[in-house]
């Protein structure tokens, strides 16, 4: 009967050890996108960078000019801070986008 309730506390800890585990692993997984947004301060692609390669939503301090390099993931476009409003636009999820002039986009959300 001893040796069964060993048995069993054994299990349960060797569950909750892969639990933890399995857990810390994921929370240490970067949240990059693989697709990224760099905002430009000025035009022509000059001046201070913002770059964005996170899931989710991040407003933008800079709107002079943007690059985006899409690597699976889409990123939608608000002319409004923390996404609120409409989509405007939505960047492709597998290519390329630039402008060299300014944009009134506010904050973007990339689709993960």
């Amino acid at each position: 009967m001893k040796s069964i309730k060993r048995i069993a506390l054994v299990s349960a800890i060797s569950a909750s050890l892969v639990a933890v585990m399995g857990g810390a692993a994921n929370a240490s997984m970067p949240a990059d996108t693989g697709s990224t947004y760099v905002a430009y301060e000025g035009p022509g692609f000059t001046g201070q960078t913002q770059v964005i390669d996170r899931c989710g939503t991040t407003n933008l301090r800079y709107r002079g000019s943007y690059k985006w390099f899409g690597s699976g993931q889409s990123g939608r476009m608000h002319n409004e801070i923390n996404n609120r409003g409409p989509v405007h636009f939505t960047l492709p999820t597998n290519g390329n986008a630039k402008q060299g002039t300014g944009v009134g986009w506010k904050s973007i959300f990339v689709v993960c």
